[in-house]
């Protein structure tokens, strides 16, 4: 069998028994993980908690229980700290992983050596009966950061979970540790590191489940958000002749 140098990172909060959910798309991996990393942000939530503890049996399943909530980039910071696999897979708790991305994700990495992260195709999820497939061609900030005049939406489709090596991680200085949950903290990650540049290649496979209609983060963006991403990074608006953008998500934000 071929062996893995993958960690896949959980992190939760207050997802609940979706967490476990979660948990069982990696135990059904094709390829199994080096090892499953599970965050748990100092939630007070019963059902997370009964989550978490119920997979401290399964020798398959790392916890690790923070005893302050400090927002999803620390939690993060944390489970990828904690890794030691070469290539790091984040999974949202209330999100899935189809059967072969393991696979697909470790394929994509032995074929392309220089990459720092992969980005798939991924099933986005908006209610139980509405899904698409997105592929993520043109990823770059020119396209993805440009959106409609005095609009918050944008064309970002880089998914925040996409699969890195531990080694980017570090060199872009780890997640923003300022940023909480409502806050764009997955966003600001990939802009540094679209930013940098680094090599990066799409593969077509579809590797993650995103169910939008599950969680609650998107629900949270608002101008203050955007305007934080504005603010750090006007710089490279500017550079890409997108500082009118920059100025139209500060006067929203502000």
């Amino acid at each position: 069998m071929q062996k893995s140098n993958i960690s896949v990172v959980i992190t939760c909060y207050k997802e609940g028994y979706l967490l476990l959910d979660a948990v069982h798309s990696v135990f059904l991996q094709s390829l199994p993980p080096l090892e499953i990393i599970l965050v748990r942000d100092a939630s007070n939530d019963v059902e997370t908690k009964q989550a978490c503890h119920a997979l401290l049996t399964d020798d398959r399943v790392d916890l690790i229980e923070l005893q302050e909530n400090k927002g999803p980039s620390v939690a993060r910071n944390v489970g990828f700290s904690a890794a030691r696999g070469e290539i790091l897979v984040p999974l949202d708790a209330d999100d899935r992983l189809p059967e072969n991305a393991l696979k697909c994700i470790q394929s994509a990495f032995l074929r392309f050596p220089e990459a720092g992260f992969i980005h798939g195709s991924y099933i986005r999820q908006d209610s139980i009966k509405h899904s698409q497939q997105v592929l993520s061609v043109d990823i770059s900030l020119s396209n993805m950061l440009r959106a409609k005049p005095f609009s918050l939406s944008s064309n970002w489709t880089l998914i925040g979970t996409a699969p890195l090596r531990k080694s980017l991680w570090e060199e872009l200085g780890r997640s923003d540790p300022s940023l909480g949950a409502s806050d764009l903290h997955d966003l600001e990650f990939w802009l540094r590191a679209v930013a940098l540049p680094c090599q990066h290649f799409a593969i077509p496979e579809v590797i993650y489940i995103w169910r939008k209609y599950l969680g609650s983060n998107s629900r949270k963006v608002t101008p203050l958000s955007w305007y934080r991403i504005a603010d750090k990074h006007f710089d490279t608006y500017k550079s890409l002749g997108l500082d009118y953008r920059a100025y139209e998500l500060l006067l929203l934000g502000s």
